[in-house]
């Protein structure tokens, strides 16, 4: 029986004092400093996978994450559906608004987000912000997401010199409206890896690198350990977030909760 294997990892770094990140996995959201990865094994029906990044500079950014990701896992069933899914997302940003209004301590929270619903049918992914998805597939990475950056004037070789972004959920005082990305691609096949993943990561470590360890390692609890040990040794400047899902024939295998590995 064919199944997704899943394997998740948040940490605030070696810089940054807190980590504002958070992660979903299916109604389960993953927060704080993690030890070590967690593994678990998903049915092959529908599964919801999620990143947010509570925005850097901006109050409370943690706050907004947290709240991103409850609104929408709670509103699971509607962001499946490639029709509605935009609406979903732009619920959640007006939703942080009314959050602000209610304690003017947050006003400017923001969070990216980025998520994958792996179906047996499709695969159907979104994002507002640069937190990035990508799709490993016959040696090689492809970006599903589109990074939401202001548009360079000679595009330099190398991480980003800025953290700047052009849409966000929530981020602003003022209420501004979502255009989130959202593509609908063929199911995951047998052998494929998805990536979600925050800037923490691709900031510290190229997607040549990304690649490499994709080639070199199947294996999604430890293809996650070997890049957060990447962003780690090339200073872990920002928080950072992986969720690494891929499709194998278990036979036999039996669905089960997420646990230390």
């Amino acid at each position: 029986m064919l199944d997704w294997t899943i394997a998740a990892f948040t940490h605030r770094g070696r810089v940054r004092p807190d980590n504002e990140d958070a992660i979903a996995i299916g109604t389960r959201i993953l927060a704080g400093d993690m030890d070590a990865p967690l593994v678990m094994t998903a049915p092959n029906d529908s599964c919801l996978l999620m990143i947010a990044d509570g925005m850097g500079g901006h109050a409370h950014g943690a706050i907004a994450s947290r709240a991103a990701l409850d609104y929408l896992v709670a509103a699971a069933d509607r962001l499946a559906i490639p029709r509605c899914c935009g609406d979903v997302i732009e619920a959640a940003n007006q939703n942080l608004f009314a959050l602000m209004q209610e304690d003017e301590a947050t006003l400017g929270m923001g969070t990216t987000v980025v998520g994958a619903v792996l179906s047996p049918t499709r695969l159907l992914t979104f994002n507002v912000g640069d937190s990035r998805c990508y799709l490993f597939s016959a040696g090689e990475l492809v970006q599903l997401s589109k990074d939401d950056v202001p548009k360079a004037k000679d595009k330099q070789p190398g991480p980003r010199t800025s953290h700047a972004i052009t849409q966000a959920l929530g981020g602003s005082w003022l209420r501004v409206a979502t255009r989130p990305h959202i593509t609908v691609d063929a199911p995951l096949e047998s052998g494929e890896t998805l990536l979600l993943c925050s800037d923490g990561l691709t900031d510290m470590v190229g997607d040549h690198v990304i690649a490499n360890i994709l080639r070199a390692i199947h294996d999604p609890l430890r293809s996650t350990r070997e890049l957060a040990a990447k962003a780690f040794s090339a200073g872990a400047v920002d928080n950072i977030s992986v969720v690494l899902a891929r499709r194998s024939d278990i036979p036999g295998a039996i669905p089960g909760p997420l646990r230390n590995v």
